[in-house]
């Protein structure tokens, strides 16, 4: 399928890593951990960007975190992960955001006949050193589609 406009496909944030309360889309309150993985249940190479959302409180270290997107493939499983961002939080703590077009997400040459783009709908957040305590990472439409 391709459009020539933009198409907004997450109309709110998915929790990649921290804690999710009861709501229509998740029927219990869980805890999400670096390196889970969600299928987003949108393929975000269809759209023209997103944003990866990241914070915590406080931390012993300064924090990474690694947004690694995978098609999913038509056996239900997931294809090749690729590195969509990485960003930084300093051991003080705090907010960082990345925009990212979808756009210009390449899908590993390996999983090309195994895909129909758009495919890429299962994402993991890869937080290290560790995962500090109220720790956050989500995706977002970008508020200026």
């Amino acid at each position: 399928m391709t459009t020539s406009h933009a198409t907004r496909l997450l109309d709110a944030q998915t929790v990649l890593v921290g804690w999710i309360n009861h709501s229509a889309t998740d029927c219990y309150e869980h805890t999400r951990s670096s390196g889970d993985v969600v299928n987003l249940g949108t393929d975000l190479d269809a759209t023209s960007s997103f944003v990866l959302v990241a914070s915590h409180p406080g931390h012993s270290e300064a924090v990474t975190v690694t947004l690694e997107l995978a098609p999913l493939l038509a056996d239900g499983t997931a294809g090749s992960w690729i590195t969509a961002a990485a960003v930084a939080i300093p051991a003080a703590g705090g907010k960082v955001e990345a925009i990212i077009s979808g756009a210009a997400l390449l899908i590993n040459p390996a999983d090309s006949e195994l895909i129909t783009p758009p495919c890429l709908r299962l994402a993991r957040a890869m937080v290290s050193p560790a995962t500090p305590a109220g720790m956050t990472v989500a995706l977002t439409a970008n508020q200026g589609l």
